[in-house]
């Protein structure tokens, strides 16, 4: 076993095959993290009925939401990135942990500027959205950069696919619509990526997992 990428042909219908796979994944891990964090404190609740939910999913949800994320997005980038496992602990790094070191920034922004963190004032939340895609994606990069040719392009990737999700969805989620466009549209983009990606490898010889 070595560290060199899983020589498969590209064509037009394996690239869309890939892309539809990513995306089913990533909407798959916001949903799956949805169901377990609710069984989480409906749990919590039964046990001590006092608790603070609020509270609760604050603390628990991006934790949650980043080992779905990279569980599931390994589970489509096992078949082509040898080594890949790696991908879940940054996926739980970037994301988890990018996500609150994201908030305390926004937050920052916000009693600097005077402005509320809310729907009111968009560039506080667009620039939460803009951190999170950028906190999570330098996190994966030094996986991809092993193997790809011009992995640099993730970073804007999925800042961009973040920052078009915060300009749609705003900073409230009311709507099942908005947890399907967690997962499906920040995804769309670093799909087309890796795509471009794979197409671009910084080896031609193949191996196996």
């Amino acid at each position: 076993m070595d560290n060199s990428i899983i020589s498969t042909p590209r064509t037009n219908k394996t690239d869309l095959k890939f892309w539809l796979m990513w995306v089913i994944a990533s909407i798959a891990a916001i949903l799956f993290s949805f169901v377990v964090l609710y069984a989480l404190i409906f749990i919590a609740i039964a046990i001590s009925p006092s608790i603070n939910e609020d509270r609760v999913f604050s603390v628990i949800q991006w934790p949650i939401i980043a080992t779905m994320f990279g569980v599931l997005q390994w589970l489509v980038l096992r078949k082509h990135i040898p080594k890949s496992g790696w991908w879940i602990l940054a996926t739980i790094v970037g994301l988890g942990g990018g996500a609150y070191l994201a908030i305390s920034a926004a937050q920052a922004i916000s009693h600097i500027t005077g402005q509320e963190l809310n729907g009111d004032f968009p560039p506080g939340i667009l620039m939460l959205y803009l951190l999170i895609g950028f906190f999570l994606a330098l996190a994966q990069l030094p996986i991809l950069w092993r193997h790809f040719r011009g992995s640099l392009l993730w970073l804007l990737a999925s800042i961009i696919g973040w920052l078009v999700l915060g300009l749609i969805m705003g900073g409230t989620i009311d709507r099942i619509s908005d947890i399907f466009a967690i997962g499906a549209i920040p995804a769309m983009f670093t799909g087309f990526c890796l795509i471009w990606l794979m197409r671009n490898p910084r080896t031609e010889s193949g191996t196996s997992l």
